[in-house]
């Protein structure tokens, strides 16, 4: 039986399997919108940095949400976006960020880029082309 007896959006009444929305247009306009995703993802977003400690691992870094990002230790099953956060489960969702680890985007960058430390490319500018082509070697 339905939770609720009535659409959440129009009031109209329930039938057979539905559970909130009357039809595809009332869950289109609430649930699939561009905003509602993006708010859903957001809030979850939120709840996920929450509980990863809401800040960076590595520098501390917290002032704002947009500038935070899990980083899959291993078995990255998929893209942890707001996009992903806003349209998959919340127990794949889970299941994803307990690989991860939360970082800034500065420190995400470093770990995926250590050859390209600055000081070091400064000094010794031919390590760029290595780093462009791994196969040419020094």
């Amino acid at each position: 039986m339905n939770s609720h007896s009535i659409c959440v959006i129009c009031d109209n009444k329930l039938k057979g399997k539905q559970l909130l929305y009357c039809s595809i247009q009332c869950k289109n306009a609430n649930h699939q919108s561009y905003p509602a995703q993006k708010k859903r993802g957001l809030e979850r977003k939120l709840n996920l940095v929450k509980k990863l400690g809401g800040k960076c691992t590595n520098c501390g870094y917290a002032d704002n949400l947009a500038g935070l990002a899990f980083h899959h230790l291993n078995n990255k099953a998929f893209k942890l976006d707001v996009r992903s956060l806003s349209n998959r489960k919340e127990e794949l969702i889970n299941e994803e960020v307990a690989k991860c680890v939360l970082l800034c985007h500065n420190c995400h960058a470093e770990t995926h880029n250590p050859d390209l430390d600055l000081a070091k490319l400064l000094i010794e500018p031919t390590a760029l082309t290595t780093e462009l082509h791994p196969h040419v070697t020094k």
